[in-house]
């Protein structure tokens, strides 16, 4: 066993079991980010997805590459993934919503008026059009008819988005029949995407292998790897790669119009043209291997960076109930398959299969472009047709066409196998049972684009929320620890689904859920939605059609591809406003609108399949040992020469890594030109409350809305209330008030906000001199006219929480966090031995680990299964903690970020309210003991190595070193010294040669780490 944190000499090695590594209290860090909110968020997956949410992590944010899951695709997320620490929490709303589950929603794009005319929209007010950019007008000056890039592109159809202040045309690429869609915006963060409609017939993963291989060299960049070298090379703010269900696309974004050039040419070449050589194919995809590389009679082994990949991607419950529940809903098309590739399948795709996959995929007869932002449109299509479109004649392809789903004539019902959860709450209650409904032809159905925007609608009413219909009929029924996998309305496919179910139950309590779930539906079909819920939810695609974003660009690139590559709407994404008007409409216009909807898309619907996922905790021993089983059986049928060929293609790829490439082939920008030596100051003004406290006030264009901030100190806490902080937090908004139970709390704070919250913030002074702090963040935004309403709730909820008068609503909160911290043990385990690696070497890593780290999920599991006993026990501490914490002169400093103007006028005058009422003064303390800030100052480095046994395939490693403060002269070295480390070395070292899906190296300077 591990020595608690007072006994800090341990010997450098330590083997344990995981019971015995959460038994430590050794703390885990989610991020090496320092200043971290841990505020709780909810991940919506979908039918045929992965699945869970998870419970921390950032993984190795800062490391490339790194593994983004999209429902059944996969992703490599090489650059602009960076970030701060993920959540850890469970079902509840996040902090600022944007936009409503399940829609194709966006952020606002600059310069335009999406909040008044979002408003308009729903209020039936006129909005002042926006000042339109000359890259917008540009685009909004084309016709239909009109010839492009010297008569190379057809202009189909131009539209005007007022409400995003952006234009869009549509081309044809005359030759070759590609489509281009361009959206122009006053927006120097340029985006360019190419989708090829990508249809697997098999789950062998030929197009997710071939998204790897087409990035390692082209006909003009013939050198290893040029996507990874592009990385040094370049100023962009995303690069990226994925697949999809039914897609592959090749993403970037930057700001550097020379940049833009060289990224073009480059993406251009790896799609078109790429080498797809059998030494690639073998390193990406799959290859036989013996364990001494050039001796053929040591073990044989199969490797390769997709196969590894994969294994990791399936390595949940989640994961693969959510693919079995996709596989039964889609038995006769495309969706069928693991477009990512199965473990089990990946070994039977050949190379001549990989480059018959690509000439038939990747053509431009085949192909979606999307290009977005304030450069010239002109150019680039110049670029692209000079390049690569003059160089193909035009194929068909309707051979791709993704055939409409055969429908089934009567419910289905299926049992499979699947893993039990790394972490077990209740060994009587393993079982995962999900209802799934096929919904909405998204080309051909008359009714597609009204339904299934209210369909999205529908999934909010009945599953976000405590007021939602399915929370009160499965969550509260305590027949499941939480929503399956998959739970939520998807439209990122052809056809859409819904699917809601429970995992956590009782081989007898199956039928149960079912049943719930039917009767649930029925209710709704009888009743009707009352309309202030729905006008909450409306009220939530308000926000998200006003907040502004960075990365708008990129939001209406993804939201494209789901039907556009089918012949569909490209440009659903921006339609959230106006279907938001229409629905209004219809709903004013037929009271038994939703009804209706209930009716047909559920209760009539023949397509509805049950699945019932039975854990077998033998489950991932029993792949293993069948994958041993095929192996050895190959390798009793290798003869001499076969053997000697394995030995010959392990040799010639290991030579062809270590050569040195010369990298000169590729486009550069030169530091000089290309690097602003300016810093951009954003003009935060420092002041004071009326009370004193001190405030930083940024005023920003917010597009409407407010952003407020209040951090109170927590440093005197005692030290055994530690472990319930982040509790204590979660909770803030979940337990009700003396003026409201929590459900219509619920409804108030989403008719009214983007959602109030808390979270727990860590900050370590830059200069490393000095103890590190902790403080609690009382956060939460709304658009402006609502601000007093936010403060008012946020007071309402400081002053007058029932810490302790829901105790069933208590249970049911640790049930359900108990059981989405034991799913995020398996597919994040590079953050979990990250953390404690961090733990060992930083207080505030320590402190992050105990509170949220494995001590922090053993206890969860502890609480969950002492259900009354523990609902006391938390009550207690979370309402003692309140009487430490919430309090006037707890208060440290305020920041509010608001529209210039009458705005911050308004929101300071609000804010000052808030302050006000507070507790004059604390009521806690004198109980004695150490503190929070003891425990922090009293914390010493040791060495540590540890190895912790969790049931799954993957194995994740983390090393964790001290650096220096943020302020010291080497910080900055120390950096990029991480990310030369990744790309330079580690890249190929873990990757190439050793087929680890990721790996690298990172340092946060903030840390110290």
């Amino acid at each position: 066993t591990v020595p608690s944190v007072t006994q800090r000499q341990q010997p450098l090695c330590t083997s344990m079991s995981f019971a015995n590594a959460v038994a430590s209290s050794r703390p885990m860090a989610a991020s090496l980010c320092r200043t971290t909110t841990r505020a709780v968020s909810t991940s919506t997956s979908t039918a045929g997805g992965a699945g869970a949410a998870s419970s921390r992590p950032n993984l190795l944010a800062r490391i490339a590459p790194q593994q983004q899951r999209l429902g059944n695709s996969s992703a490599r997320v090489f650059a602009g993934a960076g970030g701060k620490s993920g959540s850890h929490g469970m079902g509840r709303r996040p902090l600022f919503i944007g936009g409503v589950v399940g829609v194709a929603s966006i952020a606002m794009g600059p310069g335009g008026n999406a909040a008044a005319n979002a408003a308009s929209a729903v209020e039936d007010k006129p909005a002042a059009a926006p000042a339109m950019a000359a890259s917008v007008a540009a685009i909004a000056a084309l016709t239909p008819g009109m010839k492009l890039a010297n008569g190379a592109f057809e202009v189909l159809s131009v539209e005007e988005v007022p409400e995003y202040n952006v234009a869009c045309v549509e081309m044809l690429h005359t030759k070759t029949g590609a489509r281009w869609m361009h959206v122009g915006a006053d927006d120097p963060n340029n985006v360019f995407n190419v989708a090829f409609r990508t249809t697997p017939t098999d789950s062998s993963g030929v197009a997710h292998i071939l998204e790897h291989t087409a990035l390692c060299g082209s006909e003009k960049y013939p050198i290893r790897d040029p996507f990874f070298n592009m990385l040094r090379r370049s100023l962009s703010t995303f690069m990226n790669a994925m697949t999809a269900a039914d897609y592959t696309c090749y993403p970037f974004a930057t700001m550097n119009p020379t940049d833009y050039t060289n990224l073009l040419g480059v993406y251009l070449d790896a799609a078109f043209f790429p080498k797809l050589t059998r030494e690639d194919f073998l390193q990406e995809g799959h290859r036989l291997e013996f364990s001494q590389m050039d001796d053929p009679t040591s073990e044989l082994m199969v490797k390769g960076v997709v196969f590894n990949e994969m294994k990791g991607a399936m390595g949940s419950q989640s994961a693969r109930f959510g693919r079995a529940l996709g596989a039964t809903l889609f038995p006769t098309s495309t969706y069928h398959h693991n477009s990512g590739g199965d473990p089990v399948n990946i070994p039977d795709l050949t190379h001549e299969q990989l480059q018959k996959f690509h000439a038939l995929h990747y053509h431009p007869s085949n192909a979606r472009f999307f290009t977005y932002g304030d450069l010239p449109l002109e150019a680039t299509l110049e670029q692209a047709q000079t390049l690569t479109l003059s160089r193909f004649d035009s194929i068909d392809v309707s051979t791709l066409d993704v055939a409409d789903e055969q429908r089934l004539t009567a419910p289905l019902k299926v049992e499979v196998r699947i893993p039990a959860e790394a972490v077990i709450q209740d060994v009587n209650k393993q079982s995962v049972v999900s209802v799934a409904y096929l919904m909405v032809n998204q080309i051909k159905d008359p009714l597609a684009e009204q339904d299934n925007f209210a369909l999205t609608v529908a999934s909010d009413l009945l599953l976000s929320g405590p007021q939602a219909y399915f929370h009160e009929s499965l969550l509260e029924s305590g027949l499941g620890s939480g929503f399956a996998p998959g739970t939520g309305y998807s439209s990122s496919r052809r056809e859409t689904s819904f699917a809601v179910g429970l995992k956590g139950v009782a081989d007898a309590d199956v039928e149960e859920v079912e049943k719930r779930v039917a009767d649930t539906l029925k209710k709704v079909a009888l009743e009707g939605f009352p309309r202030d819920r729905v006008d909450a939810v409306m009220h939530q695609v308000e926000l998200g059609a006003a907040r502004v974003s960075t990365s708008f660009g990129l939001g209406v690139a993804f939201g494209a591809m789901g039907t556009w590559v089918h012949g569909g709407d490209g440009l659903r994404s921006l339609r959230t406003p106006a279907m938001a008007a229409k629905l209004q409409a219809a709903l004013d216009a037929d009271d038994q609108f939703w009804q209706k909807l209930i009716t047909r898309r559920f209760l009539n619907n023949a397509h509805t399949v049950t699945v019932v996922g039975k854990a077998d905790p033998e489950y991932d021993t029993k792949l293993e040992e069948e994958e041993k089983v095929n192996v050895a059986a190959i390798s009793a049928g290798l003869d001499d020469t076969r053997r000697a060929e394995i030995v010959r293609e392990a040799v010639a790829l290991r030579a062809s890594q270590d050569r040195v490439e010369d990298v000169s082939l590729l486009p550069t920008l030169v530091v000089a030109d290309a690097v602003p030596r300016e810093i951009k100051r954003w003009g935060s003004q420092l002041g004071h409350t009326s009370s004193g406290v001190p405030l930083q006030m940024d005023e920003q264009p917010t597009n409407g809305i407010t952003y407020a901030s209040v951090l109170m100190d927590v440093s005197d806490l005692p030290d055994r209330l530690v472990p319930y902080l982040d509790l204590f937090a979660d909770f803030i908004t979940e337990l009700g008030t003396a003026k409201r139970n929590y459900k219509d709390l619920a409804q108030k704070e989403k008719l009214t906000t983007g959602g109030i919250g808390a979270g727990v913030d860590t900050v370590a002074p830059l200069d490393g001199i000095g103890p590190p702090q902790v403080y609690l963040a009382m956060s939460g935004s709304a658009l402006d006219r609502n601000v007093p309403a936010m403060f008012d709730l946020m007071s309402e909820v400081v002053t007058s929480a029932k810490w302790t008068g829901e105790p069933a609503r208590v249970g049911l909160l640790l049930s359900r966090r108990a059981a989405s911290a034991g799913s995020s043990v398996a597919p994040n385990g590079l953050s979990y031995a990250k953390g404690y690696a961090n733990a060992s070497i930083d207080s505030i890593a320590a402190f992050d680990f105990r509170t949220g780290g494995l001590p922090h999920v053993a206890m969860l599991q502890r609480l969950a299964r002492e259900k009354e006993a523990a609902v006391e026990e938390v009550m207690a501490a979370i309402a003692e903690i309140a009487t430490h914490v919430l309090a006037a002169p707890k208060v440290l400093r305020c920041r509010l970020a608001c529209q210039p103007g009458t705005s911050s006028a308004a929101a300071q005058k609000e804010l000052d309210g808030f302050l006000a009422s507070l507790p004059a003064k604390s009521s806690g303390g004198g109980a004695g003991g150490a503190t929070l800030a003891d425990s922090l100052s009293a914390f010493t480095a040791a060495p540590s190595k540890a190895f912790i046994a969790v049931p799954t395939q993957t194995n994740y490693c983390a090393a964790t070193f001290n650096t220096v403060p943020y302020a010291h002269e080497d910080s900055a070295a120390i950096f990029l010294l991480g990310q030369a480390m990744s790309t330079s070395f580690l890249h190929r070292e873990l990757r190439e040669k050793g087929g680890a899906y990721g790996g690298g190296a990172g340092s946060s300077p903030i840390d110290g780490m």
